[in-house]
């Protein structure tokens, strides 16, 4: 199988190379791009002539760069549910064929072609109690009828949670189909609870956002759309969409080939990928911030996906928007990202000690932890304004 890769950045098309393969996957990079200087992978595929293969295999042999364009867990179940209804079996399946249907709808401005996937539905409005039912029911494995709407509306969203990509109004008031930009709309990822979720998970994810924003961490804009069945469905707007823009983004998972699914990457190490990568002290203190947010606020999922970088429009990087910091128990009720060599019982001693990692003085790294910790004071208020008249409460 052979795809083309294009990188569609604030609106500039340019074809970056040739993907192939199948037991083995090879890539190289086509000789005008080279010519560009944009390098969009630098440390596991730099920008240089040759044929590239990945001897350890870490994605199923494909390199960091176009693994970030798959999604995970809710996504992939979409994409290889579809590929199995085309014919195909689970074992053929792989991850080029799962490229070629995201197409140019990975997440992020890199594109695939040949695309392998229906057009996308009608431009319609969307009612979102009946797409989370449409959802619990593909995850139960009881109807495929909704398979190929949702996945028309799944995009490559990452993470596990069902979800969908939807053109949403500025006022909040309508939902669409289409990622085509629309003159009064953005780009959002509406989130659904999974089976083994709490069903007020949207807006305890709200709750947290919010908080979040108070502390200081820098958040897309996000809601909580309402639902007759729980207390909402938690929306974000999405980062790598801007207007008409696509915006190239990259993991710490992909840029490192660090696999998300053990404990790879420490904060240590997350502080030290800041700095080289961006060489900018203001991205290197968003890092501590949110360091420390995760670990005061309970969040043990902060595995290397969950961290990420995006390029501007003058090739330099800077780390993305946060998301997916809802409190959780990770691995065994760890950090799935360690600090100062502790997994638990994380005191303020070893974040700071982390922390100067970071080039912050103690008085900056005190300060941080102080506007964190008055951030989860508002937790009760926020429960009670949020949850606290809701029927659909559960502790």
């Amino acid at each position: 199988m052979r795809l083309n890769v294009y990188l569609n950045a604030y609106q500039k098309r340019q074809f970056v190379g040739v993907l192939e393969g199948k037991d083995e996957i090879l890539f190289e990079y086509a000789p005008s791009f080279l010519k560009t200087g944009i390098n969009l992978s630098p440390f596991m595929l730099p920008l240089k002539s040759g044929i590239f293969f990945d001897k350890k295999q870490t994605f199923e042999g494909l390199f960091g760069l176009f693994n970030d364009s798959l999604p995970d867990g809710w996504g992939c179940l979409l994409l290889d549910r579809y590929l199995q209804k085309q014919g195909l079996s689970y074992y053929d399946i792989t991850p080029l064929h799962r490229l070629s249907i995201v197409g140019k709808e990975s997440l992020g401005a890199l594109e695939y072609e040949p695309k392998e996937m229906p057009n996308e539905p009608l431009l319609e409005e969307i009612e979102l109690d009946e797409l989370s039912f449409g959802a619990h029911q593909i995850l139960e494995g009881a109807s495929s009828d909704w398979l190929d709407y949702l996945k028309s509306l799944n995009g490559s969203t990452a993470g596990a949670r069902p979800k969908i990509t939807a053109q949403v109004s500025d006022d909040f008031k309508t939902i669409r189909t289409g990622r085509e930009y629309q003159k009064g709309f953005s780009q959002w990822i509406i989130k659904f609870s999974s089976d083994t979720d709490e069903r007020n998970l949207g807006a305890l994810e709200y709750i947290y956002s919010l908080m979040a924003k108070k502390a200081g961490i820098d958040m897309p804009d996000t809601y909580l759309f309402p639902s007759k069945n729980s207390a909402g469905h938690f929306a974000v707007k999405r980062f790598d969409r801007q207007g008409k823009n696509k915006i190239h983004v990259h993991s710490a998972c992909g840029l490192l080939h660090a696999s998300h699914r053990i404990p790879t990457l420490d904060y240590e190490n997350l502080i030290r990928l800041t700095s080289h990568l961006t060489h900018d002290e203001r991205e290197v203190e968003k890092m501590v911030r949110l360091m420390i947010f995760n670990v005061k606020s309970g969040n043990k999922d902060d595995h290397t996906k969950n961290f990420a970088y995006m390029m501007t429009k003058n090739y330099e990087w800077k780390m993305t928007p946060a998301f997916d910091i809802t409190p959780s128990n990770g691995i065994n009720g760890e950090q799935t990202a360690m600090v100062n060599g502790k997994g638990r019982k994380i005191l303020n001693e070893d974040l700071i000690e982390v922390a100067k990692i970071s080039g912050l003085s103690l008085v900056k790294i005190k300060q941080i932890l102080q506007e964190v910790e008055e951030s989860l004071s508002f937790y009760p208020i926020l429960l009670r304004e949020f949850l606290g008249r809701s029927s659909f409460h559960q502790k």
